[in-house]
């Protein structure tokens, strides 16, 4: 009896691993599936507007690498001088080194009177007046491109000998060594000094101004006479000996009538020429 069931108990164990290790065999394994990319690229098509677009940007790298190279030649610059010569459209100026300059007036060109005015423009500079320029300068062409164009009053110097004094006026006459004649105003602002060797420079006052001395003066030129500077400040040399170079003149301008007189004879009366 034991002997069948030992029997029965191993037929069970074999018929159980046999059934198991089928199943084993014939199950069908998963397919895997890779995620790697492929090694053949693929290449988009662009589209009408995308080209369109590229040859917007291309145009406009273009134009401001363009632009770039035309500020390089390009800065903001003011300049002074005389008016020499003028159009409807350009300015001609000499500076005070002698260079002749050229400014480009256009519509965004604004014009500042030395007295206020609303209708001030170009065909109201003069020629021999002085103006300042300041707008943009091309260094290949060397022409300014005018943005602001000032009516200026500049200091001018005179260098000479003083020809005659006129204490009841404040005033004096200066000859030049081209013999140009100025006619001196002394305000009450004028600062008047004199330089001797002895005591240097010192401040001095119209009192000490005399003929024959070597005097040099700067000042506003007059706008109602291009012969007389309103004086600013008055430099006198009371022991230098007079420019041997300056003549004075035998006729001085007149201060109150910018006509020429006859110096004095020594009798105290002053001698005009007969018209």
């Amino acid at each position: 009896m034991k002997k069948m069931l030992i029997a029965t108990l191993l037929l069970i164990s074999i018929m159980s691993f046999s059934q198991k290790r089928a199943y084993a065999v014939t199950k069908t394994p998963t397919p895997t599936v890779s995620t790697s990319p492929s090694k053949t690229p693929t290449t988009t098509p662009q589209s009408p507007t995308t080209e369109k677009l590229n040859e917007q940007i291309s145009d406009l790298k273009e134009r401001i690498a363009s632009r770039v190279a035309q500020l390089k030649l390009v800065e903001r610059r003011g300049i002074v001088g005389t008016v020499t010569d003028i159009t409807d459209t350009q300015i001609t100026l000499t500076d005070v080194l002698g260079n002749t300059r050229f400014a480009d007036v256009d519509e965004l060109t604004k014009f500042y009177p030395l007295k206020q005015s609303t209708s001030f423009g170009i065909s109201d500079i003069k020629k021999g007046s002085r103006f300042g320029v300041l707008g943009l300068y091309n260094k290949q062409s060397r022409r300014i491109l005018a943005r602001f164009v000032n009516e200026m009053n500049i200091p001018k110097t005179i260098r000479g000998i003083i020809a005659s004094v006129d204490a009841k006026n404040y005033s004096f006459i200066v000859v030049s060594e081209e013999s140009r004649q100025t006619i001196v105003d002394v305000e009450n602002t004028t600062k008047t000094s004199s330089y001797t060797k002895s005591a240097g420079l010192v401040k001095s006052g119209f009192s000490k101004i005399s003929e024959k001395q070597n005097v040099i003066v700067t000042g506003f030129t007059d706008s109602k006479d291009k012969n007389k500077i309103i004086a600013s400040r008055i430099l006198l040399f009371p022991e230098t000996e007079p420019n041997p170079l300056i003549k004075i003149p035998d006729n001085l301008i007149n201060p109150n009538t910018e006509e020429t007189v006859t110096p004095s004879t020594g009798s105290g009366k002053k001698l005009t020429p007969i018209k």
